[in-house]
């Protein structure tokens, strides 16, 4: 099924000046045959899905992802544009973390044991053979889904155990997101960017050497050495006075006695929740002389844990950090749709260019569909799940955004060619084999 849709097209066709004209085609059919692909998205699955494979052997599949002269970076480059079309204004917001790709085989590149967050739990750890990969994100805010936010990957790194490679040559995976920043930040010189992270990532190398136009938020240790701001740097005297910890500003209302708000978050919930609002003090361990603030929450009705929030802008307010950290579960969500709807864990690659590019055609592609979702595909047909028992589940999901392009890029191969009875028969007749052959 290699039939391109139009509206596809306009996505794709602003990326051609990253490939050479022959690899930019096979790079369209691999990104169609991504969409469509039934079952295990190998990369001979996928070329499979293009129903080429009479005609051409899979090694040009493969070739795409190992020889091929081409970059992601260069790529989300040119679809940043139409990613920050779905997220109009001046700020933006931007998610950190990192997932692990499940891998086989000692040659893999990049591989080794890590921690599976999924299958982790407090008591047990579960750790895995695969690749540690540290993914940036562009937080958007759909109209056509106003009570969640979306998160669309635009870049993302894999990180390499140092083994026996010099510590000066091996980056770590907060190093590696703060790179991915700088460059963020050199493609938006001119927008404000929030960026939203746990406390792995909140540490010396986010906070201390950010960009000029980057701000973080994130956690901070509940025992963190907090000190008075000084107005001007005096001698070697860095920072004022030492200040509570987190913890025990918390505890203390004499150091400022909480206040009741109300907070309106995104599914539509209000809470009431005490909040303190310390201003006027430096994380200077972690985030230099400069003034923080941090949000001490706790919710009186003992729902929710006891929280403290980071932030290195001192302008917004208790509400916006807190509704914009809660923008980070988004990451969690687009990891999950693209293991379980777009086959992350699937390519069986092992090269050092293949890894780097097989396993992160799953973001790329997510973040397709809901640019393509967003600009057009939600006016034209929609593919309906039968289910009655989700009478009342709010759409659309990415799921439905996916099947959606699914269904207009099927009835666009169905009605392409000729149209006669024997061109439709044979069309049929493969897939029908196809589908049949999709365990």
């Amino acid at each position: 099924m290699d039939q391109l849709i139009p509206s596809l097209r306009v996505l794709l066709g602003p990326l051609a000046p990253a490939f050479r004209s022959e690899v930019y085609s096979s790079f369209c059919l691999t990104v169609v045959a991504w969409i469509v692909c039934l079952g295990r998205r190998t990369i001979s699955r996928v070329w499979e899905t293009t129903g080429h494979t009479q005609q051409r052997n899979h090694a040009a599949a493969y070739r795409l992802f190992s020889e091929a002269v081409w970059n992601w970076d260069k790529v989300c480059r040119l679809l940043l544009l139409h990613v920050l079309a779905l997220a109009p204004g001046v700020r933006r917001w931007l998610v950190l973390d990192d997932t692990l790709a499940h891998k086989r085989g000692a040659k893999v590149a990049f591989g080794g044991i890590f921690l599976d967050a999924v299958l982790s739990t407090k008591k047990h750890k579960v750790f895995r053979f695969g690749n540690n990969w540290v993914v940036v994100g562009v937080v958007v805010e759909l109209p056509f889904r106003p009570n969640r936010y979306f998160c669309l990957s635009i870049l993302w790194r894999v990180y390499q155990k140092q083994g026996n490679k010099p510590k000066r040559e091996h980056r770590t995976k907060n190093q590696l997101a703060a790179e991915m920043l700088a460059v963020l930040a050199g493609w938006l010189p001119t927008r404000e960017i929030l960026v939203v992270a746990d406390s792995a990532y909140i540490g010396k190398h986010l906070l201390r050497q950010r960009p000029a136009n980057v701000e973080a938020l994130g956690p901070i240790h509940w025992k963190a050495a907090l000190y008075e701001v000084l107005p001007e740097a005096q001698g070697r005297t860095k920072h004022g006075r030492r200040w509570p910890t987190p913890r025990e500003m918390l505890a203390n209302d004499q150091q400022g006695p909480a206040t009741k708000q109300a907070i309106p978050f995104k599914n539509g919930v209000t809470r009431e929740l005490e909040i303190k609002t310390i201003r006027g003090v430096c994380w200077y361990d972690t985030a230099g002389p400069k003034a923080v603030q941090v949000i001490l929450v706790r919710d009186p009705a003992g729902q929710w844990r006891d929280e403290a929030l980071v932030c290195t802008d001192v302008r917004l307010s208790a509400t916006e950090i807190l509704t914009g950290y809660c923008r980070r579960w988004s990451v969690e969500v687009a990891f999950a749709d693209a293991k379980q709807l777009l086959g992350f864990h699937d390519p069986q690659v092992w090269s050092t260019l293949a890894v780097g590019r097989a396993a992160p055609m799953a973001w790329f592609v997510a973040t397709l569909v809901v640019c393509w979702y967003g600009e057009s595909g939600q006016y034209g047909p929609q593919a309906e799940r039968h289910r009655p028992w989700y009478k009342d589940k709010e759409t659309p999901t990415f799921a439905d955004m996916l099947a959606a392009c699914r269904l207009q890029l099927g009835q666009a191969w169905l009605k392409a060619e000729s149209g006669s009875r024997a061109d439709q028969e044979d069309k049929l007749a493969w897939l029908l084999e196809y589908v049949a052959t999709s365990n």
